[in-house]
């Protein structure tokens, strides 16, 4: 069969290789599919390449922020009668919604899912998918089907670090269960691939693509202590930690001697998700972490000798003034590096989805919105008034911006986006 697979692209859509896609890819030649990845965010057009490839099913993939697009996309290429399946972050939060727009709809990972479904000749309904447990049985992602000359020249960042670099996922899962957070209700295990599989991986990457750092896409990479610093090790011992990467850590399991191994290994940056300043809107949002540990951690990190990326959340249901003054606080106490301050949005599939679902829906605001960073989406705190939530919210990422970055950096982002520079800039002037 002729799969062709889309990613849909949206103005603001992450420049990120979609890896799930090239893992589906892998999967299903490997039961003798012929398989096309069109990406839009990398500039594929769709019609073009359905005309050309002539697909006997097209499957699209996407997060709650590109549903919008997804749809329109799905219901056009059922006119044409070809038939489409939807799977991803948002068709599983939402597969009544997403079945109306498609033949079928898999709900979860569907690697192992989707051959057989291919192989029975009933791609129809809602489906749940059967998630492999064993990560390192299933193939290695067919980068080969993505566009990454587009992905390279565009470069991931390492939150305010510029590289040529490509993503990488050793893990999939969280243990934790943060309210506004998928994994919050999300039945599935956390899942590892072995140091091993994760080594091979960066070193085939390292060998075929002109890049000087890897992206880590887990939700959380390190959770098991014993593995991760195997991995580093491994690095170490494969002549790899050349290679600069970025961590995603939870303060609970930073020790000065693991930080020194990262080090070794090539982490330029530990990525710690702190949240926020106030200890009510840590227990509000179920993170079980404390703020003065948090300071202690960050401490260590810094001593380390590694660049410390802090993230943190503004619109928490009850949050006050002084919580989100507190959060600045805490952002120049902890010496914070890089900070990445998002606006909560209730996203569905999770715990804070749950508790004001009937609001969200009444509030009438499109998909598009539920970027993380639109306050437009829906506001979850009543304590402030919206418009006063979403002025203080683009004031402080506004003032980040320029802690954030160089003036040398500002410059060359400023000659490459002189419009987001302006609104950056008018947003300090309130």
């Amino acid at each position: 069969m002729k799969v062709v697979l889309v990613h849909p692209g949206v103005p603001r859509a992450l420049k990120k290789e979609n890896l799930g896609l090239a893992y589906l890819t892998a999967a299903l030649e490997a039961d003798g599919h012929r398989v096309r990845i069109v990406d839009e965010v990398a500039g594929h057009d769709v019609d073009a390449a359905l005309a050309e490839f002539k697909p006997d099913l097209v499957g699209i993939s996407f997060m709650t922020m590109y549903a919008v697009r997804a749809y329109e996309l799905a219901d056009a290429i059922r006119t044409r009668g070809i038939p489409v399946l939807l799977g991803g972050a948002h068709p599983t939060a939402f597969p009544e919604e997403a079945i109306e727009h498609a033949d079928c709809v898999v709900r979860g990972e569907a690697e192992r899912t989707l051959p057989a479904l291919l192989t029975s000749g009933r791609v129809e309904g809602i489906v749940e998918a059967e998630p492999e447990m064993d990560l390192d049985t299933l193939p290695l992602p067919n980068r080969e089907a993505l566009d990454l000359d587009f992905y390279v020249r565009h470069g991931e960042e390492i939150a305010g670090l510029s590289y040529r670099s490509l993503g990488l996922i050793s893990s999939r899962g969280c243990p934790y269960r943060c309210d506004f957070c998928l994994n919050s209700r999300r039945a599935t295990p956390l899942r590892f691939h072995s140091p091993e599989r994760v080594v091979e991986e960066v070193g085939y990457l390292a060998g075929r693509y002109p890049i000087e750092a890897i992206a880590f896409y887990d939700e959380l990479m390190a959770t098991d202590v014993k593995r991760f610093g195997a991995i580093c090790e491994q690095l170490i011992a494969a002549n790899l930690h050349h290679l600069r990467w970025e961590c995603q850590a939870h303060s609970h399991i930073i020790r000065d001697d693991m930080l020194q191994l990262m080090k070794r290994a090539g982490c330029e940056q530990v990525a710690i998700g702190f949240e926020s300043g106030s200890q009510a809107m840590l227990d509000r949002i179920n993170k079980k972490t404390q703020v003065e540990a948090n300071l202690e951690v960050a401490r260590k990190v810094r001593e380390a000798g590694l660049r410390l990326r802090g993230c943190f959340l503004i619109g928490v249901p009850g949050e006050t003034r002084e919580d989100i003054a507190k959060t600045e606080r805490f952002i120049q106490d902890a010496g914070i590096d890089f900070a990445s301050i998002h606006f909560l949005t209730p996203y569905p599939g999770t715990a804070l989805w749950e508790q004001f679902a009937d609001q969200i829906r009444a509030h009438g605001a499109t998909w598009d919105k539920f970027t993380t960073g639109d306050p437009d989406a829906f506001t979850c705190n009543d304590v402030i008034p919206a418009d006063e939530q979403k002025a203080l919210y683009e004031t402080l990422c506004s003032r980040q911006a320029f802690r954030n970055y160089t003036w040398w950096d500002m410059l060359k982002r400023t000659m490459k986006n002189p419009r987001h520079a302006l609104h950056v800039a008018a947003k300090l002037l309130r």
